[in-house]
């Protein structure tokens, strides 16, 4: 093997290796997945406003909303690869934000006598997620890469 078919294999796997990343991007991005896991949070936190058996189905429905959705974006992603640390510490502080959030949100609708205060925490929440899923993208992409590439 000469010199020059080494680099010409090294550069193809390297190549291979980007095409494999930017498909594990565009599918990881993608806006459906955002929008159904946006809904499924929504019909789950705006639950605590129903009565009780309308509540239990509404967490039903959004577990199922969410779940279902977690589910066919896995089993139709290209690429599978494993969440690194700082990718699944990222993940999990913005969910206890958005749980802060929610919170956050419920306490002041109550403070200032709002009805139906859950919902209005819950759209609040649905609404952060799909921005904080869109301002996010630069950062999750940068750790992929670079985790990606070693």
């Amino acid at each position: 093997m000469t010199a020059y078919d080494a680099q010409t294999a090294l550069d193809a796997i390297r190549h291979r290796r980007q095409q494999t990343l930017d498909a594990y991007l565009r599918h990881a991005n993608s806006r459906p997945h955002a929008i159904l896991a946006a809904l499924g949070l929504f019909a789950v936190c705006s639950s605590f406003d129903l009565p009780s058996p309308w509540s239990t189905a509404a967490v039903l429905a959004g577990n199922a909303l969410t779940l279902g959705g977690l589910f066919m974006h896995q089993r139709r992603t290209p690429v599978r690869r494993k969440i690194v640390g700082s990718e699944a510490l990222l993940y999990a502080a913005l969910g206890v934000l958005l749980l802060v959030l929610f919170w956050g949100v419920a306490i002041a609708a109550h403070f200032l006598g709002l009805s139906a205060r859950h919902t209005l925490a819950a759209a609040v929440t649905a609404l952060a997620a799909v921005g904080a899923s869109c301002a996010l993208r630069p950062t999750v992409e940068s750790i992929i890469r670079r985790n990606g590439q070693g």
